[in-house]
């Protein structure tokens, strides 16, 4: 059955009526005949801008006043922000499909001008209500900014997001975190019906620096970038329609996180984080938070993971390396012809696969956007006072960056003289491999680790023997590379995020 008519009901702000015009987007493509009457409501939450969020005595304070029209026939769906939803929706509705999931991280701006006020009085004034980013966000703020912050304070804030981010720049505050997947839902909005979004957001924007927040040190709020459309329960004609555009996958995701919610007790007050991403070899679950009795726990794995080394029978003189500095395979030699070239870089994404890439004392012109392997990289740079933009979590150039609402500057990637080609073509080499002559003992080895495709072949030319062993390595280019070389013998070649993991996991093993 194709209905004629659908009323689709969402809350009154800009954010949530664009949802709800995606929502109409994807339903149109599919049944171009139906005709969609948006309507719009206040709810309790939209009303009450004064109580912070994790005060508030009720879940459902953006979604229950939706969810009383819906039972009464006043409407036939309802499209929420899945984070808004309470754990428990009652038995009349239900949420029965959601559309593909956008940016699940968050967004740090700090403002331009403020910068050197920061840095006489080492202390940030951050803008957010919820308990999750003040506790996630306080150690990766005083670590991962290239200044000497001593303490963070974090200041209350409510609204909508366009009113907060207006309440931002007219306030005395440093800095401002929102979720990125309503920037990023506001910067692409239709223009012919929001015309005046994206003039009255970019410039606030171009006031500030701004960095997209790891998962790995900021899991999300459940839920966060992805739509619940929601039904009555027994409006089995239209879930028929809907399931048609239903993605599966991210549905599957929320439903996971939302699980680890209910484990501790759900609710805005939780100082809780946590994520499902799906890559190509598999989904990695990131957590982090503290329960209500104050205990803290962090957790980022491959979810489900068949190749677990920590279930097998494993002795320390096995694996190689034991440690990460036993040994340096190369000298990194800077080739001094490249420095000229970076310091006139301007307006370009720069990708640094490693702090070395970009040689010491380098100028980089704040026009650029740096964006990093990982979080020892992105540490480093910061270090060095450079403003680092984002970071692949470990998971390699040839993951989703999605930052194209935010700058649209050409790709360059910083590397070594003779790196494998690489999904960023152009390139500068900003350093020469030089390799050491090194004494290996790996004669009773099985379990490898490789940080990079250049180790694993300067090891695997001295000792051809090892490529029937068990080899571990992160999922970006380190493993399409050393997957190529071994081929046949790939099938021993294994997935872990990072060498700690891999050998947290065989001590777990030997203990």
């Amino acid at each position: 059955m194709i209905f004629e008519n659908i009323n689709v009901l969402s809350r009154k702000s800009d954010l949530a009526v664009i949802q709800a015009h995606e929502f109409g987007r994807v339903l149109l493509s599919k049944y171009p005949s139906i005709n969609i009457n948006f309507k719009t409501k206040s709810t309790s939450g939209d009303k009450d801008l004064q109580t912070p969020l994790s005060e508030m005595p009720n879940e459902g304070v953006f979604t229950d006043d939706l969810r009383d029209d819906l039972i009464k026939k006043n409407c036939d769906i309802i499209i929420h922000s899945w984070k808004d939803l309470p754990l428990d929706v009652g038995s009349e509705t239900e949420i029965a499909i959601t559309l593909n999931r956008a940016d699940e991280r968050d967004l740090l701006f700090i403002k331009k001008n403020n910068i050197d006020k920061i840095k006489n009085e080492r202390s940030i004034f951050i803008l957010s209500s919820s308990p999750r980013r003040k506790y996630n966000l306080e150690n990766f703020i005083t670590d991962f900014l290239p200044f000497q912050i001593q303490k963070v304070h974090f200041q209350n804030i409510r609204g909508n997001i366009l009113t907060r981010f207006k309440k931002f720049i007219e306030s005395d505050s440093d800095g401002f975190v929102v979720a990125k997947a309503a920037i990023d839902r506001l910067l692409n909005a239709d223009l012919k019906l929001f015309p005046e979004i994206k003039k009255t957001l970019l410039p606030k924007i171009n006031k500030c620096y701004w960095n997209v927040v790891p998962l790995s040190v900021n899991p999300s709020s459940p839920g966060q970038g992805a739509l619940a459309i929601e039904i009555r329960s027994n409006d089995n004609n239209l879930k028929k329609i809907l399931l048609e555009l239903n993605n599966k996958e991210d549905y599957e995701n929320v439903i996971l996180e939302r699980g680890e919610l209910q484990k501790y007790g759900g609710g805005c007050h939780q100082k809780i984080g946590v994520s499902f991403q799906s890559t190509h070899f598999g989904k990695i679950k990131s957590s982090k938070g503290e329960t209500d009795k104050g205990i803290p726990f962090q957790e980022r794995i491959i979810y489900k993971n068949s190749n677990d080394i920590s279930s097998q029978q494993i002795s320390l003189n096995e694996i190689f390396p034991e440690n990460l500095s036993d040994h340096s395979f190369f000298k990194r030699n800077v080739i001094e012809s490249c420095k000229k070239e970076l310091t006139a870089l301007r307006n370009k994404c720069i990708w640094i696969s490693r702090q070395s890439a970009l040689p010491l004392n380098q100028e980089i012109h704040s026009s650029n956007v740096i964006w990093v392997s990982g979080l020892e990289t992105w540490k480093k740079l910061a270090e060095r006072g450079i403003w680092v933009n984002g970071t692949s979590d470990g998971l390699g150039e040839d993951s989703d960056l999605n930052i194209e609402t935010l700058t649209t500057n050409q790709w360059i990637k910083l590397t070594h003289l003779d790196a494998p080609p690489s999904k960023i073509r152009h390139v500068i080499a900003t350093y020469q491999l030089e390799e050491n002559e090194i004494s290996l003992n790996i004669a009773n080895k099985k379990y490898f680790y490789w940080m990079s495709s250049s180790a694993f072949k300067y090891v695997i030319d001295r000792h051809p023997n090892i490529r029937d062993k068990v080899h571990f390595c992160g999922p970006g280019n380190t493993y399409k590379e050393i997957k190529n070389i071994l081929a046949d013998d790939s099938k021993n070649l294994f997935i872990e995020l990072s060498y700690n993991d891999w050998k947290n996991k065989i001590l777990q093993a030997i203990d």
